[in-house]
């Protein structure tokens, strides 16, 4: 069990109470997008149950199915259905992301409010935020992303059938596999959604930040701090940044900017590092794994060393956790 940050904190009860909002919102959608996703399967059934019973009877070869009429049906419906499903997601994309965009200007305005600042806050318009950030361009790389989800994932489940084949294994086993492969296609799309929604938050956050930058002089990393924060996000708790900087987070990063306000403390009684310190050795080993646990423990490296940069084609960059042998030169 971790210790939370202390509740008497009205500043991180506010943030937190932002944060589980809109993780309820992001719950709807992606409820919705399973749901579609479960009737795919239903309606695939039958064709998946027609090809493994043809497997059984022939036990082809990976060249003999290729030519099966039957496996090419199932991959041609898959691509089809995923394809129906491409506009559903993007659907809930754009709608996650309007509404993010609206919850940060609201949710900027009442921290801000909590801060104590009673000025006059300016709003930046929703459709200008949204103009702002990049990646929800028309023509940019996530809508391409989930332009190629259904020819991408339909082939995906057709090498897997291939390779199941091939290696021998039994109908019951390659049904599994099928099962197990088409998942890949809603792990994509609920990942995307859910980091799109995040990302378009705390960006819009940050767009209004800007807008008040006589206000708030740049933000602070906070981390959600708890059993499933990963070590590159408790690394980047508590580091201060500037209002040209964002909050370049992992797919599914559940980290926010709080902002700095000019006069005012930092409403963070400690850093990530110093409250990952306080944590039991078990829950420090869990997040760390035991490599980078003893080493972490024999001084082979800094904690801020835990977090590390790599490019995205979506998002530009984005901080994630860095592999032990970058950390200590060896595997």
């Amino acid at each position: 069990m971790t210790n939370q940050p202390p509740v008497n904190n009205e500043i991180l009860r506010i943030a937190q109470q932002f944060k589980d909002a809109l993780a309820r919102h992001d719950k709807q959608a992606l409820n919705r997008l399973i749901d579609a996703y479960e009737r795919i399967y239903a309606r695939l059934q039958d064709k998946i149950n027609l090809l493994i019973d043809a497997i059984e009877m022939t036990e082809p070869t990976g060249g003999q199915l290729v030519r099966m009429e039957r496996y090419i049906a199932l991959i041609h419906q898959v691509e089809n259905e995923l394809h129906d499903y491409q506009a559903i997601l993007r659907n809930e994309i754009e709608n996650s992301s309007r509404d993010a965009i609206a919850f940060a200007g609201r949710d900027t305005a009442r921290l801000l409010r909590a801060y104590g600042v009673s000025t006059r806050f300016n709003r930046l318009p929703n459709e200008v935020i949204r103009t702002l950030l990049g990646f929800l361009s028309e023509d940019g790389p996530l809508f391409k992303r989930i332009s190629q989800l259904a020819a991408a994932n339909a082939q995906y489940v057709a090498d897997k059938i291939l390779e199941g084949v091939s290696l021998g294994q039994g109908p019951r086993v390659i049904a599994g596999i099928i099962r197990d492969a088409l998942g890949g296609g809603l792990t994509d799309a609920l990942r995307m959604t859910r980091t799109i929604q995040i990302w378009s938050y705390r960006e819009a956050s940050r767009a209004n930040y800007l807008a008040n930058s006589d206000i708030v002089g740049g933000w602070i990393w906070y981390s959600a701090r708890d059993d499933r924060t990963c070590e590159a996000c408790l690394a980047m708790d508590g580091t201060i940044h500037g209002l040209d900087e964002s909050l370049d987070g992992h797919y599914n990063c559940r980290c926010t900017p709080l902002p700095i306000v000019e006069g005012l403390p930092n409403p963070l009684e400690q850093t990530g590092e110093q409250w990952f310190n306080d944590q039991s050795d078990a829950y420090q080993r869990e997040t760390l794994g035991p490599g980078k646990y003893d080493a972490w423990k024999a001084g082979q490296f800094e904690f801020n060393q835990l977090a590390t940069s790599r490019p995205d084609e979506v998002y530009g960059n984005m901080i994630v956790a860095a592999a032990l042998k970058d950390l200590i030169g060896s595997e």
